[in-house]
């Protein structure tokens, strides 16, 4: 009897750091538009709310259905420019449907792992951690493989590789990529391990020269800021202020060149979409978004747009300018991440909604004196630097910080 216990104790574990792995990795992986993973999630639903409501979790979810119940109301007074050759799922109302519907499922995968951790140690909950770095990183390795095989001419297509020799893996670009090899990288800082050196350096390469991605490159600079930032600033104290000057300018140039491209295009935006009329990098997402967002903002800074509705309301003339519309088939969005997509979506009111529930919660985790304020910050910076508030790994995140902020003080 006890073999068969600790069989089945096995096995539920390795499907739970299968599928938490598998929602992080495979965002890819759809049924029309709709991931394999939100559908998984959503089924999950009536299994993970049984029971007491975690009150972090329980506000995530008042905060996400009023969000959802606003839009419907106010729907009708929305002017809607609907898509061509795209599916019906990004029509009016069905697209908030989706957005709503894929919020819930972020939010029950944070649950799931809260359930999962509720009633285990500190050092079984880093432990699980530990196996989702490791799976993880086992996944990258054979991109990475995968990756070399197609540049060598061993494989004559793969679609984890494209624009020829930037590596994607099962994200639609190499800059998401690049962004969840960076949560890989921060989840690395829950334990130890004499490995990590090899490990995190391998990522980081990957994130740089295949991946090709700014912001996570950003990212994993922004992750050491913080973690690291009192050893920092000792350093900094006892240096000199020409060695602060020349660091500083070092610093910007670093920054001025990743953004460079940007600054660009903004700055002599007719002239390149005069010059590229049909290049989607140009005409959709960030660029695009810089010019379309902040005038739906101005039309509706309280209660915002509504859930999801960017795509079928950016090609309204008055918010293009001189951005063309949406190509046939294709759907937009701005690329500015979470935060401004609960500006945008939500208005004033969800975003400081929003806010406030992680005010809320750093306030409770600050004086467990566990270092989890730093992961809540990192939680934050991913929103910031163009992850989407659906994508579902960074709520994989928040679902460790509430469980080990319900524990005693983690061991460093």
């Amino acid at each position: 009897m006890t073999t068969k216990r600790n069989s089945l104790f096995i096995v539920k574990n390795l499907i739970f750091v299968v599928f938490v792995v598998f929602c992080v990795q495979f965002t890819e992986l759809k049924i029309d538009v709709i991931k394999a993973s939100e559908i998984a999630l959503l089924l999950l639903t009536p299994f993970l709310y049984v029971k007491k409501i975690n009150k972090w979790i329980l506000m995530l979810l008042a905060l996400f259905i009023a969000w959802f119940i606003i839009t419907i109301c106010l729907n009708y007074s929305r002017s809607f420019y609907l898509l061509e050759n795209v599916s019906v799922l990004k029509t009016p109302y069905l697209i908030s449907i989706g957005r709503f519907l894929e919020l819930i499922s972020c939010v029950n995968l944070t649950t799931l792992v809260y359930l999962f951790f509720k009633g285990t140690s500190k050092e079984d909950i880093q432990q699980y951690i530990k196996y989702i770095y490791d799976f993880s990183f086992i996944i990258l390795m054979v991109n990475v493989v995968v990756y070399i095989l197609y540049m060598s001419d061993f494989i004559a297509e793969t679609r984890m590789v494209y624009w020829g020799d930037r590596l994607r893996g099962w994200f639609g670009e190499g800059g998401p990529y690049g962004l969840m090899l960076a949560f890989t990288f921060c989840l690395s800082f829950f334990y130890t391990n004499k490995y990590h050196f090899l490990t995190r350096t391998i990522i980081v390469l990957v994130i740089i020269f295949l991946a090709d991605s700014k912001a996570g490159f950003m990212l994993v600079l922004i992750w050491f800021a913080i973690h690291y930032y009192r050893k920092i600033y000792k350093s900094l104290r006892e240096l000199n202020i020409i060695v602060l000057i020349i660091g500083g300018l070092f610093l910007s140039f670093v920054l001025s060149k990743l953004a460079k491209h940007y600054i660009s295009d903004i700055n002599n935006i007719k002239r390149e979409i005069a010059e590229r009329p049909t290049d989607i990098n140009l005409i959709m997402g960030r660029i695009a978004g810089v010019y379309i967002f902040p005038e739906m903002i101005k039309d509706y800074p309280a209660m915002g747009i509504g859930l999801g509705n960017y795509p079928i309301m950016r090609n309204n003339p008055e918010y293009l300018g001189v951005i063309p519309r949406s190509p046939s088939g294709e759907t937009d969005a701005h690329g500015f991440g979470g935060l401004i997509q609960l500006l945008v979506d939500g208005g004033f009111f969800v975003f400081f909604a929003f806010m406030y529930i992680v005010y809320r919660f750093y306030r409770k985790i600050r004086p467990l004196n566990q270092g989890l304020e730093k992961f809540l910050f990192i939680f934050l910076c991913f929103f910031m630097f163009g992850v989407q508030l659906y994508f579902l790994y960074p709520w994989v995140l928040l679902g460790i910080l509430i469980s080990l902020g319900s524990k005693q003080e983690l061991h460093e």
